[in-house]
């Protein structure tokens, strides 16, 4: 799992903000962003959070590297072995929405997973090896 630390430096990142960017938008001094980056700050208060959350559009769980909620439209269109092992043990493994968005697409010379615990294996493969 990531840290805070490389969390809100890859989603400031990916937003393509400079942390000076994130300060004007969120509220949040450079400096306290800075030390959050660099794991010095690895307890911010709720409200920090909140504000930086809200400035990169997104949660506060999300934000701290907890998985985002799955939606039952995510699960109504995927294979049923796939839903079972998100139902099952989605939450427990980390898995996110686009986790669930990439394993759909998931085949090897024409066949899809056929159980629950293969779509397990092969999201911890890959989160093991890509992670």
């Amino acid at each position: 799992m990531m840290t805070l630390a490389d969390k809100l430096k890859s989603l400031r990142e990916a937003k393509k903000l400079s942390v000076a960017d994130l300060a004007e938008q969120s509220g949040v001094s450079k400096p306290y962003i800075w030390q959050i980056e660099d794991g010095r700050r690895k307890n911010p208060t709720g409200e920090v959070l909140r504000k930086l959350a809200s400035a990169l559009g997104t949660t506060v769980p999300e934000l701290m590297g907890a998985p985002a909620g799955i939606t039952e439209d995510t699960l109504a269109d995927m294979p049923k072995a796939l839903r079972e092992f998100v139902k099952r043990r989605g939450k427990a493994c980390g898995v996110r929405t686009e986790d669930v968005e990439m394993l759909k697409h998931i085949h090897y010379r024409g066949k899809r997973p056929k159980a629950s615990e293969d779509y397990e294996l092969i999201f911890l493969f890959l989160k093991r090896i890509l992670g």
